[in-house]
Formats: structure tokens, sequence, C-alpha cells
């Protein structure tokens, strides 16, 4: 069945040659010459594409975007104007209008867009409306039907019964503030404090301060006592997030906290009992900063008391569509959009994209590619650059990036031991030329002369390195 295309223009020259263009390419057509004759025959016909004037003689094409989504809001509308405007463009964009033309029209131009058009209100009809509801109080949910999914929430129902100290681990973006939130929401505290604190953005010079309060003259322009965030969290729950940045002399006074239950004011000799739940999170693996000293042993056993690992999203792929579903029903609701569908291509290259910024990521590009849009359904486009393949030089990058990674563990090994220098240069020496000797020997297919001519080293040299990597034996 061919799309339906309806031209509303009050030139009776331009319907005709649209109308002869777009029935030669295969589409039905209907005419309207002004407002009043749009709307008729959009409440009478199923349309796919309008093709709108933006002055009709009795009404405003762009005004009139508005009452024709009343009846159809699955059709595509393209503005079409004989003074195309900055200003103009942004008043369709701004009505949801799925594209813009500009008098004399272009064929080609017009039959790209009108072709897009229809495929994009044809995939709106044939989205299904989604189940995924958002809870009515605003603080929202987590989303995932993933095994590894169920077992986080497995280990929040659990956690949220007792009122042991939890360590939430995690990448950023994968929800760990949001793991706090429902473990203290579904806890008997649920009606008491919840106070947030981010370990990693106050200065080492506040965070002492901000966490156990001080008292008056306790540092300059200290002119009054002020409580910390345990004592205003107090019968509730406080959440330390990013506790691997936090400084290594405050450590120990939260260590204190965790063991006394009571704090102890910057600056004062007195201590005030907290009933406080401790819910931590970090990105960070705090067994490797207990190895470099940035980190206490004793603090991180008192706060894996209860471990919840939150997988990042490239390792629930499966996860992503309903993600994808309930943060565009969040931000068209927020922006007071019309409903907007997602296309199968772009469902497929949301799947196929690896997320390293994890779901705040993908709830980002959400938002941003539902502001872009300005017809009913996300397209390719509407996610550029975020969807592009990567580069031969963003994938040099990446290769950089480990190879950096990797001397430096190799460094800060060599820097905690007693490795001597010679030693250290012999074994990142290895890691590199072993491999690069076996794959130029499997492309010479073992000619030894070739393979000494492409690494540039003489034939005795060569072997000498092969029997030191145990890529032959010793005989010549």
């Amino acid at each position: 069945m061919s799309n339906l295309v309806l031209i509303a223009d009050d030139d009776d020259s331009l319907r005709q040659i649209l109308a002869a263009t777009l029935q030669k390419a295969g589409y039905e057509i209907r005419k309207a010459r002004n407002g009043a004759e749009t709307l008729a025959c959009i409440k009478e016909t199923n349309v796919d594409v309008i093709l709108l004037d933006i002055w009709l003689g009795d009404a405003n094409g762009i005004e009139l975007i508005e009452d024709i989504q009343g009846y159809n809001n699955t059709a595509s509308i393209i503005i079409i104007t004989a003074h195309g405007t900055t200003q103009t463009a942004i008043d369709a964009a701004k009505q949801r209008a799925y594209g813009y033309l500009t008098k004399p029209i272009d064929q080609r131009q017009l039959l790209d867009l009108v072709s897009r058009a229809a495929d994009a209100s044809t995939q709106t009809k044939n989205v299904k409306t989604s189940t995924t509801s958002i809870d009515v109080d605003g603080q929202g949910r987590m989303v995932g039907q993933s095994s590894a999914m169920q077992q986080v929430y497995h280990k929040i129902g659990r956690a949220a019964v007792s009122d042991e100290t939890v360590l939430v681990l995690g990448e950023s973006g994968t929800g760990k503030e949001l793991v706090a939130q429902l473990i203290h929401q579904n806890s008997h505290r649920a009606h008491n404090p919840f106070v947030v604190v981010d370990c990693g953005a106050m200065p080492s010079s506040l965070i002492e301060s901000a966490l156990f309060g001080h008292v008056r003259g306790a540092y300059t322009d200290a002119h009054t006592a002020r409580k910390g965030k345990f004592q205003q969290a107090d019968s509730g729950t406080i959440f330390l997030d990013e506790i691997g940045e936090l400084p290594i002399e405050v450590q120990m006074k939260l260590l204190r906290v965790l063991q006394e239950r009571e704090v102890e004011p910057m600056g004062g000799t007195e201590t005030h009992a907290v009933d406080v739940r401790i819910i931590a999170a970090t990105n960070r693996r705090l067994e490797t900063a207990i190895e470099q000293k940035a980190f206490r042993e004793d603090l991180y056993y008192r706060l894996n008391v209860i471990p919840i690992s939150l997988p990042p999203l490239r390792e629930r792929k499966e996860d992503i569509p309903e993600l994808t579903d309930l943060f565009t029903q969040r931000f068209v609701e927020e922006y007071q959009l019309p409903n907007i569908g997602i296309t199968v291509e772009v469902a497929k290259l949301l799947i196929a994209h690896e997320w390293p910024g994890n779901v705040r990521e993908l709830e980002n590009a959400i938002k941003r590619a539902l502001v872009m849009c300005s017809g009913q359904m996300l397209l390719p486009e509407h996610f550029d650059p975020i969807l592009e393949k990567p580069t031969p030089a963003s994938e040099q990058g990446n290769l950089d990036l480990q190879i950096y990674n990797l001397l430096q563990t190799h460094v800060q090994h060599y820097m905690e031991s007693e490795t001597s220098p010679d030693e250290l240069y012999a074994e990142i020496r290895a890691i590199f030329e072993k491999p690069l000797f076996k794959i130029v020997l499997e492309h010479t297919k073992g000619n030894r002369s070739k393979a000494s001519d492409i690494l540039g080293i003489n034939r005795n040299t060569l072997h000498t390195k092969l029997v030191e990597y145990n890529l032959v034996s010793g005989k010549i």
C-alpha cells in the first residue's frame, strides 16, 4: 500500500506540480487549499505525510500544527515556505515538524524528504505503546530484567531489611545513588532523612567539617557552630558517594564513627551519638587504593559488610530497550512533547553501542535526541555523533590508553618493590618484543632472513631473541 501525502498550499499551480511529482514516485495524494480544508482532510483520512505551507490564507501553518497533531499524531509534517528564515525554521522545529522546505522546491530534495518522512510515519504507527511506567512519586526506579540486575534487586532487598553498612561498587553512571535511595526507601528509616555527600566533589579542606561539623572558632570564618552531615542524617541514612576520594586523614575519623556511632565536631572535644545507616559507593578498586596506601584497609572492611556490584550497561544490553522507553516517556512528559517513538534502526544502534558512560550516558543521549527531534520518531541523525562508529583515530586512542595503563602497572610495581631499573626495562621490552617477533615470523612463514630484514636486526640477534622468548629451540 502506498503512503498517503496531503499537500496543503494556497498556490494552485504548486499543488499540481507537487502532486504530479509525488504521484509519479508512487504516492497517493490529497490536496487542500487552506487551513479549513486541511483539518477536514486530516479528520476524514489517515494521512502519512503532510506538506504544509506556512501561509494558507485563512491560517498560519506553524500555528496549525498543534491542531493537526490533535487529530493525527503519527503523520510527519513538512513545512513549506517562500521566505525561509532562521526563526521560521526554529518555530517549525519547536512545533515538532519533521522537515522544512523553501521555495522554489528542489525535486530531489522533496522526494528524499518525503520518503524519509513516510518511513518515520509508518514506523511510528508500528511502534507498540510501551508498558514502562514511572513512579508517581517522581523518584524513578531501577530498570532491567537481565539476570545481572535480578541479582542486584535481590541484594537491595536483603540489605534493606537490615541496618548493616553497604558498599555499592560500579563504574560511573551505573546508578549507585539510585541503589542507595532504594535501600533507604525500603528500610525502616524510609521516613527519616536521606543525606547525600559527594566525597569527590568537596575540597579536602572542607570535607571534615562537612561530615562531622565544627564548633565556633574551629577555623577562620567559623563564626558559629554547625552540624555536619552525619548529625543531619541522624535516624536516617547517609550516602557517601565516591568514598575512594576521601582524604586519608578523614578516613580515620570516619572509622571511629563506624565503630563508636558518634561524631566529634572539628575543633571540639565533645562527642555526639548518631543513629545513622551508612551506604558508601565508589567507582575505584579500593583494593588497589589500599596497596597504594591511599585507603585504609580497616575502613574498607568496615564498609564492605554488604557489597553490591552494579554491572556496566555493556554487560546487560538486553535492558537497553526498556531503559530507552523509560527515558523517552520521562522526557516527553517533562518537556510536554507528543508521543515519540524509536525506529528499528535506532533501537539496533542503541543496543550495539558500548555506552562507556553507562545508564547516565544513555539517559543524556535520549534527552538530547528528543530535543533535536522534529517529528514523531527518533532517528539515527538525532543521536549524532554519539552513535558514530569508532574512527581509526579513536581506536588508536584506546590502544594508546591500554598500553599506557599496562606500562603504568609495571612501573608502579617497580616503585613498590626492589626491582632494579635493568630488570624493569627487560620486563617491559619482553612484553612488546615477544609478540612482535612471533607475528613477524608468522607473516614470513618462519623465514628468519626476511624476519631479520623486517625487524632491522641481524640473524644472530634474532636467533638469540627467539631462544630467550622460548619461540624456538636452542639449536640453529
